[in-house]
């Protein structure tokens, strides 16, 4: 996946464990948050592990999405 000019991309292994652990507590299936980013739900589980880097906007709309502080996924 081509990175567009001035995206920014974070791709933490604990930040993707933490919205996984997460996404599974309040019993959201990938499919939800896909929807929620506008993208289809292989790229959502790919980006889920790791294979595909999340964006620093994908970031901000899953904090909103899942009601938390970005703060949450980057130190816990």
């Amino acid at each position: 996946m081509a990175k567009k000019k001035n995206e920014v991309i974070i791709n933490s292994d604990e930040m993707r464990h933490r919205l996984k652990a997460l996404r599974e507590d309040r019993n959201l299936k990938e499919e939800h948050l896909a929807h929620e980013l506008g993208i289809d739900t292989d790229t959502y589980i790919c980006k889920e592990k790791g294979s595909i880097p999340f964006s620093v906007k994908e970031w901000l709309r899953v904090s909103i999405v899942m009601n938390v502080r970005l703060s949450y996924f980057i130190a816990g």
